[in-house]
C-alpha cells in the first residue's frame, strides 16, 4: 500500500511540474473547444486511451461519433498476419458499405442488419445521407499502447521542452503536440520523409535546423523542439489563432491562409471548408491535439499508476575539431551507443565510421564527475582537420564488382559490405556504389579479427563472410517485365539517382555543366550545393520567376565556386540520406504490378494511392519514363512494411 501511495505521489508531482505553466499560458482561450469538434475529440480520446493497436475502429470519416464496429486484429508480427488483417478490414468495410447501399435504396427497409446501421445515424437520416456515407466508411487503428509508451518516453524530455516553449512565450500545452505527431517515438519516420518526434520534413527542417548526411537535427528532441517552437510561433503570427496555427503545422501555413480567407474562422473551416488538400488528416489535426492534451494533462485518470522516464543529467561540450566516434568513446570511456542516445542528430554514417563527428559539434555527454576534464584532455592528434569524403562509383554497362573493387584498391568483400550486395556481388548499370576508404576497410578487418589461433581465425573468416551477405534476403526483389530488367535484382540500399554531370563545358572562362534533375531535388538544393543563388540558376536556364523544375529536366549549372566532383558528392549524400533513413524504418516485402489508368500521374499515385516516395517507385522502374505514363502501361510497386523496432 505504501509503495502504491509513493507511486501516486511521484506521478502527481511530475504532472504538476509539466502542466503547472499551462494554467497561465495554455487556457481554453488559446485552445477553444468548439461544440462541433466535441464528437471528434471524443473519438480521438478513444483511439488514444481505449483501443490498442490490435483493435480497429470502422467508422464514418465525417461524423466520427458514428462507429460501426470495433474489430480485433492479429499482432503485426508476420507478413501472413498483416495480410489477414488487411482482408478483415476490407471485408468489414465492404459489409457496412453494402448495408448503407441498402438504406440508400430504401431508408425504411426492415432488414435487421441494415436497421442496426440506420440507428447510428438517428431518426432524421435520409436516403441521400446513407448514399453519401457509402464512400466514407473508414478504418482507424487503435493507439492506446503507442500513446501509453509515448507518455512514458515524454518524461525524459517534457521539462526541457517546456522551458524552450516558455522562452518563446508560447502556451505550454503545445508541448503535448508530439503525442499526435509521433507518440514521442524517437525513431518515428514517415514514408514521405518526416522525421523525429516533431515529424519535420526535410525541406521544412532545413529552414530551422541543420539537416545533412552527417548531422540531422530533426532526430534530436531538443533541437527539433526549438525548431517546432519557432515554426508554431510563425504560424500563429500569420494566422492569428492557435487552432489555425496548429492545423497549419499539418496542412501548411499558406494553405491555411487561403482557408481563412475563404471561411474566416477555424470553426467555419472545420464545418464547411472543402479545399482540395484539406482532407481527413488536416480536418482532424486540431481535434487530435485537444484529445492528446486532455489525456496528457490527466494521466492518472486515463492511465492510472503510469511511471514516466526521468530526465537525464547531461552537459554539453563544443568539439575543437573533427573526430571519430570510436576514438572519442574510447577516450571519454563511454560506449558509442551511449553517445548515440544523447546525440540523436548524429546520423548513422558517423557510427559506421564513414564520417567524423563534425568540428564545432555541440556534444551532449553524461554530467558525471571527471567528464569535463576528460573532454578537455582529448589529445590533439585525435582531432582531424577535415571531414571524411563520400566516395562512390557510377556503374557502367559491363562492369564487374571484382574489377571495380580492384580498380579502387579495396577487396571485393569491402565492396560487398559497403553496399549490402548479395553473395554473388551482382551490380547493374546506373547504380552508384559506395567505395569505402582504406580506413573503413581497416575498421572492417579489425572488427572481425581474432587471436592467432587457427581455429579462431577460421571462425572470424566465417563471420566476415556472413556479414558480407545481405541481412534480409527479401530486400532483394526481382522486378517483373515493366522495369525493363527482367530477371535482375533491385538492391534498394544502392542509390540509383542520376547524380553525374552529363556534360561539362567552359563559357567566358567559367565552368558549366549540364545535369538531369532527379526526384526530390529543387533549385534551392542546387544553389546550396553550388554556393550560388537560385536566381542565378534561373537566369542561366531562362526560367520564369517561381517556375518549378521537374524530374528528368536538363539544367545548366555553374562550377565557379565548387568542383564538379564535390557537387556530385553532395548530390550522392542527399539521396543516400533519404534512402538510408527510409530503409532503417521500413522493409521491402515483395512487389506488385499496377496498370496505369486514364488521368493517372506518378505524383498523385505516390501520394494518394501507393503512399510511397517517388524515388522508391523510380528505383523499381528504371527504364520507365514516369513523367509520361500511358493508360494500360504496367509499373512495379514495392510492398513496404514498417519495421517492428521503429514502431515504438
Amino acid at each position: 500500500m505504501l509503495q502504491r501511495t509513493t507511486k501516486l505521489i511521484i506521478v502527481f508531482l511530475f504532472t504538476f511540474i509539466c502542466t503547472g505553466y499551462a494554467s497561465t499560458s495554455g487556457t481554453d482561450l488559446d485552445f477553444p473547444v468548439f461544440p462541433s469538434l466535441e464528437p471528434n475529440i471524443e473519438f480521438w480520446k478513444k483511439v488514444y486511451s481505449v483501443y490498442s493497436s490490435n483493435q480497429g475502429i470502422i467508422h464514418d470519416n465525417d461524423q466520427l461519433n458514428i462507429i460501426y464496429e470495433i474489430i480485433e486484429l492479429e499482432p503485426r508480427k508476420t507478413r501472413s498476419a498483416r495480410k489477414r488483417n488487411i482482408r478483415l478490414i476490407r471485408k468489414t468495410k465492404k459489409y457496412y458499405a453494402n448495408q448503407l447501399r441498402k438504406l440508400a435504396r430504401n431508408p425504411y427497409t426492415e432488414d435487421e442488419k441494415a436497421r442496426k446501421v440506420a440507428a447510428l445515424f438517428g431518426t432524421s437520416a435520409t436516403a441521400a445521407d446513407f448514399s453519401a456515407a457509402v464512400d466514407k466508411v473508414r478504418f482507424q487503428r487503435g493507439q492506446k499502447n503507442f500513446f501509453r509508451d509515448g507518455l512514458i518516453r515524454s518524461g525524459q524530455y517534457l521539462s526541457e521542452i517546456s522551458a524552450i516553449f516558455s522562452k518563446h512565450n508560447l502556451p505550454n500545452d503545445l508541448i503535448y503536440l508530439p503525442h499526435v505527431e509521433s507518440s514521442f517515438n524517437l525513431h518515428a519516420y514517415s514514408k514521405f520523409g518526416a522525421a523525429g518526434i516533431w515529424q519535420f520534413t526535410h525541406s521544412t527542417g532545413k529552414r530551422f535546423m541543420k539537416v545533412n548526411y552527417t548531422v540531422d537535427q530533426r532526430w534530436d528532441p531538443i533541437y527539433a523542439s526549438n525548431a517546432a517552437a519557432r515554426l508554431l510561433k510563425k504560424n500563429h503570427a500569420l494566422l492569428g489563432s492557435w487552432p489555425l496555427a496548429l492545423t497549419a503545422y499539418n496542412h501548411g501555413a499558406s494553405a491555411m491562409k487561403r482557408a481563412k480567407k475563404a471561411k474566416g474562422s477555424y470553426e467555419k473551416i472545420f464545418e464547411e471548408y472543402d479545399g482540395r488538400r484539406f482532407k481527413f488528416a488536416s480536418r482532424n489535426f486540431y481535434s487530435e491535439f485537444l484529445a492528446a492534451r486532455e489525456i496528457a494533462k490527466n494521466v492518472e485518470h486515463y492511465f492510472p499508476g503510469l511511471m514516466f522516464k526521468q530526465p537525464l543529467k547531461t552537459k554539453t561540450f563544443v568539439l575543437d575539431g573533427y573526430i571519430s566516434v570510436k576514438s572519442l568513446s574510447k577516450h571519454v570511456k563511454l560506449k558509442p551507443s551511449t553517445i548515440r542516445s544523447l546525440n540523436r542528430s548524429l546520423r548513422e554514417p558517423v557510427f559506421r565510421d564513414q564520417k567524423y563527428i563534425p568540428n564545432g559539434f555541440h556534444l551532449r555527454l553524461p554530467a558525471k564527475k571527471g567528464m569535463e576534464k576528460l573532454v578537455a584532455s582529448i589529445p590533439a592528434d585525435l582531432y582531424k582537420a577535415k571531414q571524411k569524403r563520400s566516395h562512390f562509383y557510377w556503374v557502367r554497362k559491363g562492369d564487374v564488382a571484382s574489377v571495380v573493387a580492384r580498380r579502387h584498391g579495396i577487396t571485393l568483400q569491402d565492396l560487398i559490405w559497403a553496399n549490402n550486395l548479395d553473395y554473388r556481388a551482382r551490380i547493374y548499370a546506373g547504380q552508384n556504389l559506395r567505395i569505402p576508404s582504406p580506413e573503413d576497410s581497416l575498421l572492417l578487418a579489425a572488427k572481425f579479427a581474432r587471436p592467432a589461433a587457427s581455429d579462431e581465425q577460421k571462425e572470424a573468416k566465417d563471420k566476415f563472410r556472413q556479414k558480407a551477405k545481405p541481412a534480409r534476403k527479401p530486400q532483394f526483389i526481382p522486378p517483373t517485365e515493366p522495369s525493363g530488367k527482367a530477371g535482375d535484382e533491385v538492391n534498394p540500399f544502392i542509390v540509383t539517382a542520376n547524380i553525374r554531370v552529363k556534360r561539362f563545358f567552359v563559357s567566358n572562362s567559367v565552368n558549366f555543366g549540364v545535369i538531369q534533375v532527379d526526384t526530390g531535388e529543387t533549385l534551392g538544393h542546387f544553389a546550396d550545393w553550388l554556393h550560388v543563388s537560385a536566381q542565378y540558376i534561373r537566369n542561366l536556364n531562362r526560367l520564369a520567376f517561381k517556375e518549378e523544375i521537374h524530374m528528368d529536366q536538363n539544367l545548366i549549372i555553374p562550377f565557379s565556386l565548387i568542383e564538379k566532383d564535390r557537387f556530385e558528392e553532395k548530390r550522392y549524400e542527399f539521396h543516400k540520406e533519404f534512402e538510408e533513413d527510409f530503409l532503417t524504418a521500413y522493409t521491402i516485402d515483395g512487389t506488385w504490378e499496377y496498370k496505369i489508368r486514364r488521368g493517372d500521374n506518378i505524383w498523385t499515385l505516390c501520394k494518394r494511392q501507393f503512399e510511397l516516395p517517388v524515388w522508391l517507385i523510380k528505383k523499381y522502374n528504371l527504364s520507365v519514363n514516369l513523367n509520361r505514363l500511358v493508360p494500360g502501361q504496367k509499373i512495379v510497386i514495392p510492398i513496404v512494411e514498417e519495421k517492428e523496432e521503429t514502431q515504438s
